[in-house]
């Protein structure tokens, strides 16, 4: 089974949103037309009807606006429906490509208004948000490349903002949309900063599922700026690529409000001070359930993933920081707290990344002294409920961070510091899901929330105890025991003798507790394999291995009890020791 990090609604097997730039979605359309003044004066009339229609590559019907049929055309049908909407109103855009103005100026952008949801990312019939296909397949671009040369000419005419927010609050929202090729690099009146998106002043408005990609700035925040107490949400978003040049690859935050990061994917950005988020003297800030990965700091005392600095009081809630880097000595390759004194980190994952030369100790991970708790930090980190174990996670080379069944992060958080808002994980699950059969190590009310962005489901397996030490265990990522069904069983070995391995099942759960059961009455043998061609090669062994098993379709096999177990006897060691690995129980469902 092969999976990754997924962005989207419905959730797919793969770690990035990023669009398929399909020649309709992406198509190069330099439009010079004015809209008439017959079609401004019928704006009028629309308001009353709540809903506005923009479609990019309508070549026909009134251009009105009133309905699909008759959508606003063209690269600049957005900004005419903008100017159109009043409170109250809500704008479908079809999938396509739509610049901030039909001119060069590049200080016009994308305004959002109070009372005004802008929809993305519809294929042009449907009546409501809740139709649209799942995200990455349709996408609707706001793109800052104004004359369509990027790939040929540069960016050095590119809007500097795609997205301003001046005066809004939570009821301005933005939903379903990729925002990319904002330039913010020239000084003054913030065209420095905020390429994607600008929220200066104390504003709150709402953007969800959407992807800000290939932005670029000269003072901080590539994919957005937000100070002065600025404070908007942001849930089910991707940051990618951006370059934020002195502070802050994806966002620089400078005296912001109470703002939330919930289920954010930061990816693949880099700046000189913080690879992809900065925090600066910041009251109220919450990053929850996000992933940061493969983000760079190049500065000297940077963070790959997170810097925090100058006091505040942010908190990093539930969130999985791999893989991430910096270039520079001085740095930290996973987050780095340079003054902000009331900083807390729990229930976080700081793992495999890398300062100069690809070093992974703690000190690559995060800096000390921080408040960190119930939080796996590679090679360990003082602090109540931290470990230093390997995550453990199903496929960190494929960017798959969802943990094992056997995690240690598993049922070991704290759920009182997961915020009220956070219900869902990272991949739109339900947080606080008991693993039957593994022991609550966390603290707070139970069922004890998971250590990172991934909440583990139960499955439809029961984990009995193994013998001998137990140094193995059998997990199943198979949701539900069906007939006709191939179930995935997978073995991870912290020491295995050499030998015979068995693998086999038990009918109506004869297999239980300790001693070998080898196949006889009542049990199917189902195979004989030698364990070092699976684990490894030398006389003891680790490793993790996986097979699965066929579940005969026979209406007649609802209801039975199977159990699973994996056994290994040594026929070289002297006494030829047995190891059983940890069991599992499942009811056949129909």
């Amino acid at each position: 089974m092969s999976v990754g990090l997924a962005r989207h609604a419905p959730r797919e097997p793969v770690l990035c949103a990023c669009p398929k730039e399909s020649p309709r979605s992406f198509r190069i359309m330099i439009s010079t037309s004015i809209r008439t003044f017959a079609a401004v004066i019928a704006l009028g009339g629309l308001a009353a009807s709540g809903t506005i229609y923009v479609d990019q590559d309508l070549t026909s019907g009134a251009n009105d606006g009133s309905s699909w049929a008759n959508a606003f055309q063209g690269t600049g049908g957005l900004q005419t429906a903008l100017a159109a909407a009043v409170s109250g109103d809500q704008i479908f855009v079809a999938q396509g490509r739509y610049v901030p103005t039909q001119t060069t100026t590049r200080t016009i952008s994308f305004a959002l208004k109070n009372g005004v949801a802008i929809y993305g990312s519809f294929l042009g019939t449907e009546s409501s948000p809740a139709e649209r296909p799942p995200f990455g397949t349709a996408w609707s671009v706001l793109d800052g490349d104004l004359l369509g040369d990027d790939a040929t000419v540069g960016v050095a005419d590119n809007s500097f903002h795609l997205v301003t927010t001046t005066g809004t609050n939570s009821s301005a929202v933005l939903d379903g949309f990729t925002v990319r090729g904002g330039n913010a690099n020239v000084s003054g009146s913030n065209n420095d900063r905020g390429g994607g998106i600008l929220v200066v002043s104390a504003v709150s408005p709402t953007i969800r599922n959407c992807l800000f990609t290939d932005n670029r700035c000269t003072f901080g925040g590539a994919a957005g700026y937000i100070n002065n107490g600025g404070a908007p949400t942001f849930t089910n978003v991707t940051f990618q690529n951006g370059n934020g040049g002195s502070f802050g690859g994806a966002f620089d935050i400078a005296g912001g409000g109470a703002l939330r990061f919930d289920r954010c994917l930061f990816q693949n950005n880099t700046a000189a001070r913080a690879g992809a988020l900065e925090i600066f003297s910041s009251t109220g800030p919450v990053v929850a359930n996000c992933v940061f990965r493969a983000n760079v700091a190049t500065g000297s005392g940077g963070g790959g993933g997170i810097w925090l600095g100058s006091g505040g009081n942010p908190q990093i809630r539930n969130c999985t920081i791999v893989g991430n880097s910096t270039t520079n000595a001085n740095g930290v390759g996973g987050l780095r707290n340079q003054g902000s004194t009331n900083a807390t980190i729990a229930n976080c994952i700081l793992y495999d990344n890398e300062g100069p030369g690809g070093a992974q100790a703690s000190a690559n991970q995060t800096n000390s002294g921080n408040n960190i708790t119930y939080s796996l930090v590679e090679g360990g980190y003082a602090g109540t409920g931290n470990s230093g174990a390997d995550p453990q996670f199903t496929n960190i080379g494929a960017n798959d961070y969802r943990l094992l069944a056997s995690s240690p992060g598993v049922d070991a958080g704290n759920s009182a510091s997961v915020p009220a808002f956070a219900t869902l994980d990272f991949a739109g699950a339900a947080r606080f899901q008991d693993v039957p059969g593994k022991l609550d190590k966390g603290a707070g009310a139970t069922p004890r929330v998971d250590i990172g962005a991934f909440e583990t489901a139960p499955t439809a397996f029961t984990a009995m105890a193994g013998c001998f030490g137990n140094t193995a265990e059998l997990t199943s990522p198979t949701a539900v025991l069906q007939i006709g069904q191939n179930a995935t069983l997978k073995l991870v070995a912290g020491l295995y003798p050499t030998g015979l391995g068995l693998y086999f099942v038990g009918i109506d759960g004869t297999v239980a507790g300790c001693g070998l059961q080898l196949p006889g009455l009542g049990e199917a043998l189902l195979a004989l394999v030698p364990f070092p061609s699976t684990l490894g090669t030398s006389a003891t062994v680790a490793g993790a291995g996986t097979f699965t098993v066929a579940v005969p379709n026979s209406p007649s096999a609802v209801g039975i009890t199977v159990a699973f177990q994996v056994a290994n006897v040594d026929l070289i060691g002297a006494g030829n020791p047995v190891e059983l690995s940890t069991g599992l129980q499942a009811t056949i469902a129909p």
